[in-house]
């Protein structure tokens, strides 16, 4: 068993991060050494067993490959010592495949089997050269993964066949006597059927005893089995003897795809076991993990500081730690030692193991100190396989450590390093692994690796915000980038490692590239979360030439940097595997902020779209407030991979989203404010709306009118001048667009939402609920429509069911842009209720000036923060984002007097609300009615 770490890097820091150095990594190529081997492990020139009943060799095909199998025909018997026989035969007609013909390995364990060749024999026309006795045979060892600490005892044995010529076909005949003394007298194996030339003939004959047992299945592949061997092709027991054959000609080659999905097998494999059921395996695995092992005593001074430790949460985790960094890894894996796991007091002597080594001795101190641990068997290369397999040992190449703690199971991975959060913050390199609780009496079926917090391992978040205060000068950037989980873990070892200037250079790398002439201001900032498992880097750069003059437009661009690669793309969409999604189980976040000159005012109310489809869902926001533009992007990977099938609508979805993101934020000349002489007759913000408003009706009025329009486009033109006539304050003339809109689109979301907003804007709130569930079941963006059916429940009165969708909103959002004012309503609502505020609201509010608004105002529900301390927060900003900010400001405000009771100045506070004159927003109208139930005048 071995363990190997798959890094994803999100962005040129990430790109730094490497395998902890006491894990194995990748697999690297490291050179074969010539050994000797017993002379009883290799035998030449053996006769075949008097049991075997070989194939003969097919006629050539008239079809010419490069390289064509004949045949492979291969035999297992099972009996006192387990026998594997291979009958092949290849033919090479192409001077490229000559190195695939006249090289032979074959590989074996001389430490329990023994190689016989039977045969080696070159058939050239009708004549042969016999190379049985003559070839030499070159016993070499390549670990691999020796470099990672990793030894397996694995030997192949080489045969370099002089004078090949096209049109040769190799006839080669040998056996592979013994199997692994750890499976006792249980038999399992696994064999592939196709190759990546085409076969001829392929058969697979296996004889055991009918007093054994035994299961067989296909696996893999993209049918169920290969055709017409749903059922082997002979089945019969004679002497006590049960003999199975599959049997099958002109096997296709198989071409193996690009991107395709970890641990996904696109050749069928053959399957035989004795183990009858999972909990056999785990009775089998239980007794290699005895659970009376003594911990030696020079552990006991260990043991009694984990002890004296207040919880037992913080008891797992020292020891989790302890053994991660004291015991480093080093696999050798002979005979036994390949499945059974050294004695604690071995390992605690040699200070080194593998990853069965190091869970037994976590599991052994866990048990120890009184909780509920057990070994665990995994697949780090095809996490997923296990279950798609027969019960066998063979599903497994790991070993980790389930706790159950307090209800919850943890599964802890000895061989990782650096995992000094809390335990339910460590990294989780198993999510959605199949796995097998190694139990001798409860367990009988496979567990799945699913984290509950699973939101709080896996995720990237990265921030850009971008400060320009001439077109034509540097801008300023600053980045702030969140990991989480293993990323963090791996990046906090690298870091720990990297001086100022190393880490310079790698925040440069790759921004770089979008950037041309980038500098970078300073060091990079870096904090560490430990309690969260969460590092944070904050740089800040200088960037030439950001803006550029396009049709009138000042122009900037951007690229989501996160997001790179969370999509795996291949060359065609046409395929006959799946696709792999590399970013599953992440969500990303990435949001861009352009603070303009304070000469731009632009008035665009947050605009959500989003793709929702079985593999992913994505949200893109965008918003222009004052001389702030932003966009936001959050993407969600639903699942590991993608049916071939699927994969062209993934790609059409993928392109829609790039459209979607856009890379760029402008500036029309029009958007930038005239000061007037000594400014006089300047433009207020609200004149500014109005226009707009007036502009947008007068527009989608001379589309709707003239007849060119219908369905969803003229649906659209409907909505825009039905929200354009409310903002004006002509709402029943919005209502009539609004509901013709629906007429024009019953199935389209975006219609349904709008009736919904006229409605609501009406004092319809019973409509408006109706109108935004409909919208929120034809596929509008979750957030919009449970926050705005939440508002209208509220002012229905159904302050239960509004709490219950604010929530909604909110879980529907990561990032800081929207999820406040889902958090803000639900946070009121909740209080009159007299009901306590979810822990995730609470940590989400802040105090500090500089923080993302609307987070300060959330401050006020919280506790943390009194009105004045959030208008003094506001304080800061400039021209229209102030007004805006303040039309917010002010009516939450009003909220918090109303939850205390203080209708006077709720009252006061609504109406400063409206006096900003901020039409198109919700608070705007919100505080009006709020005002009427005051009886005030709005």
């Amino acid at each position: 068993m071995s363990l190997s770490l798959s890094i994803t890097t999100l962005s040129a820091l990430a790109q730094v991060v490497a395998p902890a150095p006491d894990s194995p990594g990748a697999p690297v190529e490291t050179p074969q050494q010539e050994i000797s081997i017993a002379a009883s492990a290799f035998v030449r020139g053996a006769p075949l067993p008097a049991w075997a009943d070989l194939l003969p060799l097919p006629p050539e095909s008239a079809a010419r490959r490069a390289l064509t199998v004949r045949m492979e025909d291969t035999h297992l018997r099972l009996g006192d010592t387990p026998v594997q026989l291979v009958n092949i035969a290849r033919q090479v007609n192409d001077p490229a495949a000559l190195g695939q013909l006249g090289q032979v390995s074959i590989f074996f364990t001389p430490a329990y089997q023994r190689l016989l060749l039977h045969k080696v024999l070159i058939l050239r026309g009708t004549g042969f050269i016999d190379h049985t006795a003559s070839v030499q045979v070159r016993f070499l060892q390549r670990e691999a993964q020796l470099e990672q600490g990793i030894y397996s005892g694995v030997i192949t044995a080489t045969m370099l066949l002089p004078d090949v010529r096209v049109g040769d076909t190799l006839h080669l005949q040998y056996s592979i006597e013994g199997a692994n003394p750890i499976f006792g007298n249980r038999y399992a194996n696994v064999l592939p059927w196709e190759q990546a030339a085409p076969v001829q003939v392929r058969r697979i004959t296996l004889s055991h005893p009918g007093s054994r047992p035994l299961r067989w299945r296909w696996m893999g592949g993209m049918t169920p089995s290969p055709a017409g061997l749903e059922a082997p092709v002979e089945s019969r027991t004679t002497d006590g003897l049960r003999r199975l054959r599959f049997e099958q000609r002109d096997v296709a080659a198989i071409e193996v795809e690009p991107m395709l999905p970890r641990g996904f097998a696109p050749l069928h494999w053959l399957q035989f076991s004795e183990f009858q059921d999972w909990a056999d395996v785990s009775r089998w695995a239980d007794a290699l993990f005895a659970a009376d092992a003594p911990l030696p005593d020079e552990m006991t001074p260990v043991m009694q500081r984990l002890l004296r430790l207040s919880t037992r949460a913080e008891q797992a985790s020292a020891a989790l730690q302890w053994v991660q960094s004291e015991i480093r890894y080093y696999s050798v894996s002979l005979g036994e030692s390949s499945h059974r796991p050294h004695a604690p007091a071995e390992v605690l002597r040699n200070r080194y193991g593998d990853c069965k080594d190091k869970s037994y001795l976590l599991t052994r101190m866990l048990q120890t100190l009184g909780m509920q641990a057990r070994p665990v068997l995994a697949s780090l290369s095809a996490p997923q396989r296990p279950g798609r397999m027969l019960p066998s040992p063979l599903a497994f190449d790991h070993a980790v450590v389930q706790l159950r703690l307090e209800g919850r199971d943890y599964y802890l991975d000895p061989t990782r390093l650096g995992q000094r959060s809390p335990l339910d913050r460590i990294g989780q390199g198993l999510e959605e692994a199949s796995v097998l609780v190694v139990h001798g009496r409860e367990v009988d079926a496979l567990s799945i690796v699913r984290s509950p917090n699973r939101g709080e391992l896996f995720g990237s978040e990265l921030t850009e915000k971008f400060r320009v205060t001439n077109f034509v000068e540097d801008a300023d950037l600053e980045t702030t980038q969140h990991w989480h989980g293993l990323e963090a873990e791996q990046l906090r070892l690298t870091v720990a490692r990297f001086d100022a200037a190393r880490l310079q250079r790698a925040a440069i790398a790759g921004i770089d590239r979008r950037y041309p002439g980038i500098t970078l201001v300073g060091t990079p900032e870096v904090s560490d979360a430990v309690d969260q498992n969460r590092i944070t880097v904050r740089s800040k750069y200088k960037i030439p030439k950001l803006v550029s003059e396009q049709n009138s437009n000042w122009v900037m661009r951007f690229v989501p940097a996160n997001l790179q690669g969370a999509l795996a793309v291949p060359p065609s969409p046409t395929r006959t595997q799946p696709l792999a999604l590399p970013s599953f189980p992440r969500r990303i976040a990435y949001s861009a902020e352009v603070q303009w000159p304070d000469s731009v005012s632009g008035v665009n109310d947050p605009f959500t779209q989003r793709i929702a489809n079985p593999q992913f869902t994505a949200d893109v926001t965008r918003s222009f407030r004052g001389s702030v533009s932003r966009t936001a992007l959050q993407f969600d990977a639903l699942v590991s991979e993608v049916p071939a099938k699927d994969v062209p609508k993934l790609l059409e979805d993928v392109q829609q989203l790039n459209r979607m993101v856009i890379g760029a934020m402008g500036v029309a000349k029009t958007q930038i404010k005239d000061g007037g002489f000594l400014g006089l007759g300047r433009k207020t913000l609200q004149d500014t709306l109005q226009a707009r408003a007036l502009s947008v009706v007068e527009r989608s009025g001379k589309a709707i009118a003239g007849s060119a329009l219908a369905g969803d486009d003229l649906a659209e033109a409907l909505c825009s001048r039905a929200e354009a006539l409310s903002e004006l304050g002509r709402v029943p003339e919005g209502v009539l667009d609004a509901q013709a809109a629906v007429k024009a689109a019953p199935a389209l979301a975006r219609a349904w939402q709008c009736r919904g907003n006229l409605d609501w804007a009406n004092s319809d709130f019973t409509q408006a609920t109706a109108d935004f569930g409909k919208a929120l079941m034809l596929g509008q963006s979750p957030y919009d429509a449970y926050l705005r059916r939440g508002q209208a429940r509220f002012y229905e009165g159904r302050m239960e069911q509004a709490a219950e969708d604010f929530a909604k909103a909110a879980a529907d959002r990561a990032q800081p842009g929207d999820k406040p004012y889902a958090m803000l309503w639900q946070a009121w609502t909740l209080q009159r209720l007299q009901r306590p505020l979810p822990g995730d609201l609470t940590a989400r509010a802040s105090n500090d000036a500089s923080a993302a608004w609307p987070l300060p105002a959330l401050a006020m529900f919280t506790g943390h923060a009194s009105p004045e301390q959030v208008l003094q927060t506001l304080g800061a900003r400039q021209g229209d984002d102030r007004e805006l900010a303040l039309a917010e400001a002010w009516f939450y405000i009003g909220q918090y007097h109303l939850n205390r009771g203080d209708t006077a100045k709720a009252r006061d506070a609504f109406e400063k609300a409206r006096a900003q004159g901020i039409a198109i927003y919700i608070e705007h109208v919100a505080a009006g009615f709020e005002l009427q139930r005051l009886a005030g005048k709005p």
